[in-house]
């Protein structure tokens, strides 16, 4: 019997579920299951200070990827696994340490960003 992958869901996956946006409805599928997700920490400070450019509040969704997905901390394995991965794929370096984090807990990464477009284990919304 084949496992289905754990996901870990990127600041992209997470700013279009709570659009309510079509791609976002992919997402809903997964927050809405019952199955673990996980979210780097590096994409709390994405999705803050995406909520406090557009003049809105972030606390409640703060709070709710918090309590809906583990953590996952940025540690010393990911920071130079996210050094490797930036220069082999030429990333940005928050990139680097989103998709360096999925590889590291062998997680499938759910993201709408094309920067990660041909990266293996990646699902694009």
């Amino acid at each position: 019997m084949r496992m289905k992958p754990m996901r870990l869901l990127d600041s992209f996956a997470w700013i279009e579920y709570f659009m309510g946006s079509e791609k976002g409805a992919k997402v809903r599928n997964y927050v809405d299951g019952s199955e673990p997700l996980y979210t780097p920490s590096i994409c709390l400070t994405e999705i803050r200070s995406r909520y406090l450019r557009d003049g809105r509040d972030p606390t409640a969704r703060i709070k709710f990827v918090v309590e809906r997905s583990f953590i996952i901390p940025l540690d010393e394995g990911i920071a130079l696994l996210a050094a490797d991965i930036k220069h082999e794929f030429k990333l940005h370096t928050v990139d680097a340490i989103i998709y360096a984090t999925a590889k590291n807990k062998n997680l499938l990464l759910v993201t709408g960003d094309l920067h990660f477009k041909n990266l293996p284990n990646v699902e694009i919304l």
